[in-house]
């Protein structure tokens, strides 16, 4: 990973640190582009609260704007989000942890499984 990829990541990171902004790219998931109102409107969130998710997931790349007149749109670009799970896989691989195409990562039904309480 590279010094300015790494960056990157951070701000990804950052962005997804907040449960109020993972509401709103949950919310975006399955719309294309949504008015900000809207976005507030469903998610109880005010407008200057709103104002600040947008554009701190707007900064780190995960969502993009359009204006329409007056209004601002946003949608989710789920290529980020796609980065941003390979970055995650990365550091399970870099921690020595098997991925699932690693033999030791299947492991038998009863590996975990607690005997239930009598």
């Amino acid at each position: 990973m590279t010094r300015n990829s790494e960056e990157a990541a951070s701000g990804l990171f950052a962005a997804l640190a907040h449960e109020g902004r993972r509401d709103v790219l949950r919310f975006l998931r399955d719309r294309d582009y949504v008015r900000a109102g809207d976005i507030g409107t469903a998610l109880a969130i005010g407008p200057s609260t709103l104002s600040g998710h947008l554009k701190v997931l707007r900064q780190a790349g995960l969502v993009e704007s359009r204006r329409r007149g007056t209004e601002i749109q946003y949608r989710l670009r789920m290529s980020l989000v796609d980065e941003a799970i390979l970055a995650l896989m990365a550091l399970r691989r870099e921690q020595g942890a098997p991925g699932p195409d690693d033999p030791e990562h299947v492991s038998s039904p009863t590996d975990e499984r607690e005997e239930p309480i009598r």
